[in-house]
């Protein structure tokens, strides 16, 4: 439902706050010019806050939450969205995302257009709607995914690709074929068959149902290359490692990496990055709204590619604590 309600004559929006980055990846001075137009057209007061570096501060948010807008826009990339949207938590301040990074994941989630001026739709007719966001140990947010294991250890490789450093395609390939499947325990907060369920509606049926998984309460071992913990169903170079994720059903998708052979999982990884996003029937998908991951040996894990140390890891999801807005259904 529409926060918004206009009348005819009125601006949708009296004040917002735009935070744009010139370093992300798409960005230029004269895409930023022709979003700043088409932004300040729409609204009457609109602060500025253009980023010149890699990092924008918490404190620059708050000082300009502090001014009290009544929407906040991010022109950037998911690097740049990710502390804005941290501090919009729990706000009814909605957010409107136009994307000019190099992946632009949440952007895709939700389903927004990739060019940024028409992207910029959204502030004047986008539907606001609240969307979940995932947490690890209770104090670092994730929007898109979270990972452990292999996977952790690929995202700094997958930056220097991202920064057109493509020789580390080589050092991504090398880190799949040299590791070592690794005995993890799940915990979830429901029944293993409750949670397991999310397996049975896959594009491609299972070849092989573990029927153990039935018989356990909410605990299950195994062994897998890498775990999965989606908020949304991309991340890191577009790929969907957890293909059925939905940012908004409360819930978080676990996608178990495992039974994969070396070379079947940088074939794989490789398929998806390429945007065949065909569920492998080596995948086990679990779905929970809170997740403890427990292993022998420490395994990395990450949050939205930032690392944050090692097992034991426990997440959660808060459903429903985002506002963005979102293009309007045909029909609606």
């Amino acid at each position: 439902m529409d926060d918004h309600p206009e009348t005819p004559g009125q601006p949708r929006y009296a004040r917002a706050v735009l935070f744009h980055n010139l370093l992300s990846g798409k960005a230029t001075e004269q895409i930023l010019a022709s979003v700043r137009e088409r932004i300040f057209s729409s609204i009457p007061a609109v602060e500025e806050y253009g980023i010149e570096t890699q990092e924008v501060t918490p404190v620059k948010v708050r000082e300009a939450l502090d001014k009290k807008p009544d929407l906040v826009v991010v022109a950037g990339g998911d690097g740049t969205i990710r502390p804005v949207a941290s501090e919009l938590v729990g706000t009814n301040v909605p957010l409107a995302i136009i994307p000019v990074g190099t992946f632009n994941n949440l952007a895709l989630s939700l389903g927004l257009a990739s060019d940024p001026l028409a992207a910029c739709a959204v502030v004047e007719n986008g539907v606001p709607t609240r969307i979940d966001i995932g947490i690890a140990d209770e104090n670092n947010f994730f929007f898109e995914a979270a990972g452990v294991g292999v996977d952790a250890q690929m995202f700094p490789i997958g930056e220097e690709i991202k920064r057109g450093r493509f020789l580390a395609i080589f050092q991504a390939l090398r880190t799949v074929l040299i590791h070592q499947q690794t005995p993890v325990e799940l915990r979830f907060d429901r029944p293993v068959s409750q949670a397991y369920q999310a397996s049975f509606r896959g594009q491609v049926p299972l070849q092989r149902r573990r029927r153990r998984f039935r018989r356990s309460r909410n605990r299950v071992r195994l062994r897998c290359s890498f775990l999965a913990v989606a908020n949304g169903p991309f991340y890191g170079t577009n790929l969907a490692v957890c293909p059925g994720a939905k940012i908004d059903d409360g819930l978080l998708t676990i996608a178990v990496y495992r039974d994969f052979s070396k070379r079947e999982l940088a074939l794989h990884l490789w398929s998806i990055s390429r945007g065949t996003y065909r569920l492998h029937p080596k995948i086990e998908t679990f779905e929970s709204r809170r997740l403890e991951v427990f292993s022998r040996a420490r395994l990395q894990v990450h949050v939205d590619g930032i690392l944050i140390g090692t097992t034991p890891v426990r997440f959660g999801v808060r459903p429903g604590v985002l506002t963005v807005l979102v293009p309007p259904r045909e029909g609606r």
